[in-house]
């Protein structure tokens, strides 16, 4: 049983009593708004497959918790880790288009997070240019980045 109403229903018309999965671990996830004069941005990408049809979004928040802009964006064919990376690396190209230059993603790939961390080269030719201008647009803003559990909110 996955501890949904529909399967629970189900068992009962024919005289089955369900018993339910262990709860999973749960965790306080506490998001904080950004500092004075700095945008934060949500991001998250996912795939129907791996490879498969891919796409990402992000969200933009200003220090006082207001969504400042948004963007969601389908990618085609992609791995999952490429749709997780695109979403960072398209919301520091939004970011940087839109003149915003105190910039801090939150992703919940902790991989996206230390490549962005260390700003690695060894990323995939199929994103390597787009990966090439964010590192020249990271190095002339100020930028931190982050992990997020983005299931706890």
């Amino acid at each position: 049983m996955r501890n949904c109403v529909d399967d629970l229903l189900s068992l009962h018309r024919f005289g089955f009593s369900g018993r339910p999965g262990k709860a999973s671990i749960i965790r306080s996830v506490v998001w904080s708004p950004p500092a004075l004069g700095w945008i934060k941005v949500n991001t998250n990408g996912a795939t129907l497959g791996s490879p498969g049809v891919g796409g990402c979004r992000g969200v933009f928040w200003t220090c006082k918790s207001f969504v400042k802009a948004c963007f969601a964006v389908l990618l085609g064919q992609v791995f999952a880790f490429e749709a997780e990376l695109l979403a960072a690396l398209l919301a520091i190209n939004y970011a940087w288009n839109l003149g915003w230059h105190r910039i801090w993603p939150e992703s919940d790939s902790s991989c996206v997070v230390q490549l962005l961390s260390i700003l690695s080269d060894q990323v995939n030719w199929r994103v390597r240019q787009v990966w090439q201008c964010c590192i020249h647009q990271i190095s002339r803003m100020e930028f931190q980045v982050s992990h997020i559990i983005m299931e706890g909110n």
